[in-house]
């Protein structure tokens, strides 16, 4: 923005927005508060915070607190901290950002089964294929393809066919035109696919490409019915293989969330 001396006026920093704030809040009453005032709009994206050691003052909080509730905030993705140039709330508010640990964290202390991650998947993921070929645009038809391809080449690296089969199912989430869908499963899919990296190997290649390829030829034909069957076909059959393996001795308890990709 070019003021009136005709330069460039920088970037404001966030304080008035923080008059509300109770004096001497705790860090925990800072945190949620600060997150609010992200939500409402108040604290733009991108926006600096003032100086830790005024802010402090404005708040009158100490410091230490202050600096707890900066801290939680970074670990939560609210806040980016920039040595030498300030705090900032991130321009980039994503699910992986907000939520991807304390989902994380949930799923690992209530002992989450794989049972319940594939009823989780079957719900949601079966029926986002079925949206995502009845509305997904060209666009998203080109990022599903392109993510197919990178799967066929990796046929031969367990690892980087994991790899590459998330993005296969994170795009057809994305295509189905519902940005909740995507809140909601990126945090737990990125935890089932860090765990199917480990287990890749169980899977022949060309079955997993396969059933893969059959998703999306439904979902490119625009034929719902067929990529909700096909999306269903290659999750049962892969949460088979996995509790087959489970079942003959392999190592994972199955409270360890793993789950085909």
């Amino acid at each position: 923005m070019i003021g009136m001396t005709g330069k460039a006026n920088p970037q404001p920093d966030a304080i008035s927005v923080f008059d509300d704030l109770e004096a001497g809040s705790n860090t925990a009453v800072l945190v949620r508060r600060i997150a609010e005032l992200v939500q409402l709009g108040r604290l733009p994206l991108g926006s600096r915070l003032p100086a830790e050691r005024r802010l402090a003052e404005m708040l009158r909080v100490s410091r230490p607190s202050l600096r707890q509730a900066i801290k939680a905030l970074e670990a939560m993705g609210i806040v980016v901290c920039r040595v030498g140039d300030g705090n900032f709330i991130t321009s980039n508010i994503t699910s992986s950002n907000l939520l991807r640990e304390p989902m994380q964290f949930a799923i690992r202390a209530n002992r989450i089964s794989r049972r319940q991650l594939f009823e989780m998947r079957e719900v949601i993921e079966v029926q986002v294929a079925g949206l995502t070929a009845a509305r997904g645009d060209e666009d998203a038809l080109r990022k599903i393809g392109a993510e197919l391809q990178e799967m066929q080449r990796s046929r031969a690296n367990p690892r980087l066919l994991a790899e590459k089969d998330y993005g296969f199912h994170m795009a057809i989430v994305r295509g189905c035109g519902n940005p909740i869908f995507q809140l909601l499963l990126e945090p737990v899919a990125s935890l089932i696919w860090e765990d199917l990296a480990d287990r890749m190997h169980l899977f022949d290649p060309d079955i997993t490409v396969g059933l893969h390829e059959k998703i999306f030829d439904a979902i490119e034909k625009r034929d719902p019915p067929g990529a909700i069957a096909a999306m269903k076909e290659h999750l049962v059959i892969g949460y088979e293989i996995v509790t087959a393996t489970e079942s003959a001795g392999s190592e994972a308890p199955d409270g360890a969330p793993a789950i085909a990709g």
